[in-house]
């Protein structure tokens, strides 16, 4: 869904169950962080916790290009995002299941996020306010 109250709408769940799946770039390397769709990225813990001097949100050809998706459909299931460093805001860990991206900006997958841990192998942290 193209937004977090799209997406809760048509699942019937609250936002914090929706997870957004952000693509960055930190000091010119491409990163993908994984937020509840209640809270905003904390680019001052993002740049503490990398170490980072310069961070950004991808652009759309950046997205394009890095992913093959469209923005608003950037999905953390999609092998590309695998090969990127991966930061999850650490509220997502004590949730069952979630809703993230499907591959396009109206679909939606929900998924475990004991699987979503296992295939991504993400950092777990607080980068939310």
């Amino acid at each position: 869904m193209e937004t977090v109250d799209a997406a809760s709408r048509v699942t019937g769940t609250p936002p914090s169950d929706i997870v957004k799946t952000l693509l960055l770039i930190v000091d010119g390397r491409p990163m993908a962080v994984l937020l509840p769709g209640d809270r905003k990225l904390d680019y001052r813990k993002l740049s503490a916790l990398m170490k980072a001097s310069k961070i950004r949100m991808a652009s759309p050809d950046e997205i394009a290009e890095l992913t093959g998706l469209m923005p608003g459909g950037v999905t953390p299931l999609s092998e590309c995002i695998r090969g990127l460093k991966v930061i999850m805001d650490s509220s997502i860990a004590s949730k069952e299941s979630v809703w993230v991206g499907g591959g396009t900006p109206t679909s939606l997958a929900q998924v475990s996020v004991k699987d979503l841990i296992r295939t991504l192998r993400p950092t777990l942290t607080e980068v939310s306010q």
